[in-house]
C-alpha cells in the first residue's frame, strides 16, 4: 500500500483526520490567519491584524458553529508584526494562552544577561549568523519583538505536540527569522509554515530566507521530507497537491 493508500484508508476509518485547517485573510490579502478545526476545540495561528480578528469573530460562529470561548490555543510562527498584530484584540475576546517558538526565550535570556565570551556554542553561532559582525552587543531582539514576547504564555520546543493538540507537531524551522516554526499533522497532511514558505500567484513554492544559508537549506531538507497534501503559506493562497514542496524556489 503505498502513502496516498494509507492516507485514504486513514481518513475513511478516522473522519476526524481529514483536513482541519480554515484560512483568514483580511481584503488586502496581506498575511494569512489560520483556524484549526480540532475535535471540539479551535487554534488560532498567527492572529495577524485586527481586521482578521473582526473576520474570526464573524467566521466561527457563522460557518463553523462554534463560539469563540472554544479557541483554547493561540499559536504564533514567528514575530514579525504583520503576524502578530491582532494578538491583543483576540486576547481580549477569548482566555486562550499564546505560544510560541522557546528559542525566542531562549535568545532573549541570553542578550539580556549573557556576555558574548559565555555564550553557547550553538546561540553565538545563532546569533553571528543573523547579524554578522554584531555579536559583541548581542542585539538580535528589536524593540517589538520585546513587546510581542511578552504576549507569550507557552513556549514551543521542536518536534514535540501541540499543548493539548498532540496530532499537530510543532517543526523548528529557522531561516526566514530564528524563531520561525511550521506546524504539521501527519494524519492529516497539512503543514502551516507562516512565512518560512509562501505562495506567489502561478510560481512555486517560495522558501524564505536571510543570511543563515546552512539552516535555510536544514529546514527545506526537513520540510521536503514530510507527506503534505495541503500547504499553508503566511502569505498567498494555499496549495492542494500531493507534493507542494518539491519545486519550491529559494529567496535570498
Amino acid at each position: 500500500m503505498n502513502s496516498d493508500d494509507t492516507h485514504r484508508t486513514l481518513t475513511a476509518l478516522h473522519p476526524s483526520l481529514l483536513r482541519q485547517v480554515h484560512t483568514i485573510t483580511d481584503r488586502f490579502s496581506m498575511s494569512n490567519t489560520y483556524l484549526i478545526e480540532d475535535n471540539e476545540r479551535v487554534i488560532v495561528v498567527d492572529p495577524g491584524t485586527e481586521l482578521n480578528v473582526r473576520q474570526i469573530q464573524s467566521y466561527m460562529p457563522r460557518f463553523l458553529k462554534r463560539s469563540l470561548e472554544q479557541i483554547d490555543l493561540i499559536v504564533l510562527t514567528h514575530l514579525h508584526i504583520d503576524h502578530t498584530a491582532g494578538v491583543a484584540a483576540l486576547r481580549r475576546l477569548t482566555s486562550a494562552p499564546v505560544a510560541a517558538a522557546a528559542i525566542i526565550q531562549q535568545l532573549a535570556q541570553a542578550q539580556a544577561t549573557t556576555p558574548e565570551h559565555t555564550l553557547s556554542p550553538f546561540l553565538a553561532q545563532f546569533a553571528e549568523h543573523l547579524l554578522p559582525g554584531t555579536l559583541q552587543h548581542f542585539d538580535i531582539f528589536p524593540p517589538a519583538y520585546v513587546q510581542q514576547q511578552r504576549e507569550v504564555n507557552l513556549w514551543l520546543h521542536d518536534t514535540e505536540g501541540l499543548p493539548g493538540h498532540p496530532n499537530w507537531r510543532i517543526i523548528a524551522s529557522p531561516g526566514h527569522t530564528p524563531e520561525s516554526l511550521c506546524l504539521y499533522n501527519p494524519f492529516s497532511w497539512e503543514l502551516l509554515c507562516g512565512d518560512t514558505a509562501i505562495t506567489i500567484q502561478g510560481g512555486a513554492p517560495l522558501l524564505r530566507g536571510s543570511t543563515d544559508r546552512q539552516r535555510l537549506e536544514l529546514t527545506q531538507r526537513v520540510l521536503r521530507s514530510l507527506p503534505v497534501h495541503y500547504l499553508y503559506p503566511g502569505h498567498g493562497r494555499p496549495i492542494l497537491g500531493e507534493h507542494p514542496l518539491t519545486n519550491v524556489d529559494v529567496e535570498w
